[in-house]
């Protein structure tokens, strides 16, 4: 009984201690600990992914991308909006974060201005990538009119479907976000929620 309490008290130790790591790390470097969350979240929901698809050989190149968008556009871009939402509901709305209206204006900025500016530059930053990864490690060749080609078919065949996912997946938490998160943390808990987003994004974008 001893040894399995003393166990138990130095997992959470462990725990408590990294968690106390991770927001220190938040307090001095914000933009690069959510990065480096993001790239982690990434990279593990493009793995769920391949499996999900039953892939025969890992690709190797198609995580990077993935990661390489996450890192570069989705998280900084996430960052900026946030502080933006914030600005605009808590400093010049002067709504509360606890309060179901403060709630309810941030989510309505999150989900029906931020999101849909999110996944239209993920589809059109995802195609980027993916295009130079391929003209630089697979040697093909690189056509920008090719690549917008490729985008716009992209965009009217996944856009409309991907943003009905998009608010099925993330309205639910992002009310928990809004209303019991602070600032400080909604990306990283964002970040979370999104290892489930990152399977549809990769499951998507690769089709």
């Amino acid at each position: 009984g001893g040894s399995a309490s003393a166990a138990e008290d130095g997992g959470g130790g462990i725990v408590q201690s990294q968690w106390a790591r991770y927001m220190r790390a938040l307090d001095d470097n914000p933009l690069r600990t959510k990065m480096a969350t993001g790239a982690v979240l990434a990279a593990t929901g493009d793995l769920i992914a391949q499996l999900l698809e039953g892939s025969t050989s890992f690709a190797l190149r198609r995580l990077l991308n993935l990661v390489a968008v996450n890192v570069l556009y989705v998280t900084p871009f996430l960052c900026a909006t946030y502080a933006a939402n914030e600005w605009a509901v808590g400093s010049k709305l002067r709504l509360g974060a606890g309060s179901t209206a403060g709630t309810a204006a941030r989510l309505i900025f999150d989900q029906f201005v931020n999101a849909p500016i999110v996944v239209l530059g993920f589809f059109c930053s995802f195609g980027l990538v993916s295009a130079l990864s391929a003209a630089a490690f697979a040697g093909e060749p690189f056509s920008l009119a090719a690549l917008v080609s490729s985008v716009v078919i992209k965009l009217q065949n996944e856009y409309v479907g991907t943003m009905i996912s998009n608010w099925k997946i993330w309205i639910p938490p992002q009310l928990v976000n809004f209303a019991l998160m602070p600032p400080p943390l909604r990306v990283p808990f964002a970040s979370l929620v999104a290892l489930v987003w990152n399977v549809v994004l990769a499951l998507v974008a690769n089709r």
